[in-house]
């Protein structure tokens, strides 16, 4: 499996699991500047590799006439899959009043997000899956950070907040959110350095200043004084 367009027809089907696609969307797909019939016979040579590489394809793909799929009841292991599902239980758990629940779940999601999906990879079709699981992430952070702000888990908090930041450094809300997170653990210095951070990045990467609402954060920043640490439960 280690020709590159096997590759990419294995993760195709992976990342599409869950309904069948067309020989001819496949072919278009894979080969997009190639005519139609050539796309069509590509893929066929393409299976043909495939089965030879891997004598029991038809456990894992359902090669039909017109349309292949990944077989849902093959046994198999998929990062993806299991992310998607520790997200979806997680928004579902929240959904439901069970803060608990959620929190344990976008912890699993956050910690088996290794990075954006298949780097070194171009393929124009590949782009909106990698968003789609990158924002899903974003979106778990900044979900398990919110979370664990509401039960005063302030340092757990914290730390999500930071990964957040980190991987989205552009995302304005989350430097508020970092700067009442050091306050509610008394550290102002941090709150205050969190600030300067921000306005540097934003003038730097947007040519803009931070938003009033940040700034009206800062300022009630330096009318607080330093306090110890709130105690955790």
């Amino acid at each position: 499996l280690d020709q590159a367009r096997v590759q990419r027809l294995l993760a195709y089907l992976l990342l599409h699991r869950r309904a069948p696609r067309s020989r001819q969307q496949i072919a278009f797909t894979l080969w997009p500047d190639t005519p139609d019939a050539q796309a069509l016979r590509n893929l066929r040579t393409l299976l043909t590799r495939l089965r030879q590489a891997l004598p029991d394809a038809e456990r894992y793909l359902d090669i039909g006439t017109h349309a292949l799929r990944w077989r849902p009841d093959s046994s198999f292991n998929l990062d993806v899959a299991d992310f998607e599902a520790a997200y979806e239980q997680a928004v579902s758990a929240e959904q439901r009043g069970q803060p608990a629940e959620a929190i344990a779940a976008l912890e699993q999601a956050v910690n088996l997000y290794a990075g954006d999906l298949l780097p070194g990879w171009y393929d124009e079709w590949l782009a909106p899956e990698r968003e789609r699981l990158r924002q899903a992430y974003l979106d778990a952070l900044g979900r398990l950070a919110a979370l664990l702000e509401q039960r005063r888990r302030y340092r757990q908090a914290l730390s999500y907040a930071q990964r957040l930041v980190r991987a989205d450094p552009l995302h304005e809300a989350v430097y508020r959110r970092l700067m009442a997170l050091h306050l509610a653990l008394g550290d102002r210095a941090s709150a205050l350095r969190v600030y300067h951070t921000c306005a540097t990045i934003l003038r730097h990467e947007l040519g803009v200043d931070p938003s009033p609402v940040t700034q009206a954060v800062y300022q009630r920043v330096l009318m607080v004084d330093a306090s110890p640490a709130q105690q955790e439960p």
